[in-house]
């Protein structure tokens, strides 16, 4: 199984951090977000559309807790169903606000580990710019 996991703690409100992991204006300041979605904060069934490259569906909205979205890639010569790649984001608030990332499973897309390295890379970047977005 190729699933990168990770987590930062992070010195908000869990309402910040939701609002960064939710909201487009945010969105766009630690990933690629298209030019074109006007669709307004994610919420569960959104979708958002890179044409003909990739769609990410959010499949589980937890509000203040659980942001899931599943990835598909209508270039690969897979069917959706042979595959199963969702971006997961779990808000942890103990004594402090903790993020979980949970990312993948990459092993059933070819290059995998080509998928697997680029995520740890991207959530390395990620992780810091969501945690500057919501302490600032």
């Amino acid at each position: 199984m190729l699933k990168v996991s990770d987590q930062i703690s992070i010195n908000a409100s869990v309402q910040k951090v939701w609002e960064i992991l939710t909201n487009p204006k945010f969105i766009k300041e630690w990933d690629d977000i298209p030019e074109n979605y006007t669709e307004g904060s994610l919420r569960l069934n959104s979708v958002i559309e890179w044409e003909g490259h990739a769609k990410m569906v959010v499949t589980e909205f937890d509000e203040l807790k659980t942001l899931k979205l599943k990835l598909f890639l209508p270039k690969l010569k897979l069917n959706p169903s042979e595959y199963d790649v969702s971006y997961c984001y779990t808000i942890i608030y103990d004594a402090g606000v903790v993020l979980k990332f949970e990312i993948g499973d990459f092993s059933s897309l070819p290059n995998s580990n080509d998928y697997y390295e680029s995520t740890i890379e991207w959530l390395n970047t990620a992780k810091i710019k969501i945690k500057e977005l919501a302490e600032s």
